[in-house]
């Protein structure tokens, strides 16, 4: 009998109440979903059209405690600029929604109806050939689909600098090959050695015939050379060691050291 009278006060509160806003969510992609959360029935929403806003009134109806007397989502979605809902009195609630962009046929793209245990607005795009509709649809592109384009574009930049990269060092590559190939066919690679054996000067003694002076490492060597043959002379081993000490090596030097070992020789 108890849980009986109990039962009975709840619906007489109830009824005395009325509806119950407690919450307010916007959705949708093809059209706008406003998802009004509560014990709302519908026969006790109304609603009109005024140029591009929509005015609803919920009749014995209170706004959730938790949010006080006033619901408000500022552009919710791409359709929707503003919407808001103002406890207007004890036995009321006041919305209104305000269109984004065209309001072309507005009447005919509001539905009202219940779903999921929620009284749920549906507001429907523009018709196809309104020159608004691709614009707003534009607007609308998911995140999600926003963030894959941004790393499609990132992954093309990165893929275009790295051919530009790879194509710089296989040039340069190419380059240093050939650079290289070129340096050793003219024997400008030969390292140390290339001076291994030098001819420091030639001194004429007949008709084709001299001596001439050779460098082989750091000694110097005095040869005969005749149309038929080069014959070994001398060792110099004195102009070696004032080959040395001087930074250069003067003809006159050179022509009285062979001068006085041809003479030694004779």
């Amino acid at each position: 009998m108890r849980q009986v009278l109990l039962l009975a006060l709840f619906g007489l509160s109830y009824l005395a109440l009325g509806a119950e806003l407690k919450s307010v969510s916007v959705s949708g992609q093809d059209n706008a979903l406003i998802s009004m959360v509560g014990e709302i029935p519908a026969e006790s929403v109304s609603w009109r059209v005024v140029d591009n806003t929509i005015e609803l009134t919920i009749s014995e109806g209170m706004i959730a405690k938790e949010h006080g007397e006033k619901i408000e989502l500022v552009a919710p979605h791409v359709l929707v600029k503003r919407l808001s809902f103002i406890q207007s009195s004890q036995a009321s609630i006041k919305g209104k929604l305000i269109v984004n962009g065209s309001a072309e046929a507005l009447t005919k793209r509001v539905k009202l109806a219940k779903s999921n245990g929620a009284l749920v607005l549906t507001l429907d795009y523009p018709q196809q050939n309104s020159n608004t509709l691709r614009l707003l649809q534009e607007e609308q592109t998911p995140i999600a689909n926003l963030a894959s384009s941004s790393k499609s574009v990132a992954s093309n930049d990165s893929h275009y600098v790295f051919t530009l990269v790879t194509l710089f060092l296989v040039l340069c590559a190419a380059g240093g090959f050939f650079l290289l190939r070129t340096f050793r066919s003219k024997g400008a690679l030969r390292g140390a050695r290339k001076y291994l054996i030098e001819q420091l000067g030639y001194c004429p003694v007949g008709p084709k015939s001299g001596v001439s002076l050779i460098k082989v490492g750091k000694e110097f060597v005095l040869v005969g050379v005749t149309p038929n043959q080069i014959s070994m002379l001398s060792h110099l081993p004195k102009l070696q060691e004032q080959y040395e000490e001087e930074s250069g090596f003067e003809r006159g030097v050179f022509r009285e050291a062979v001068a006085e070992e041809v003479q030694r020789l004779k």
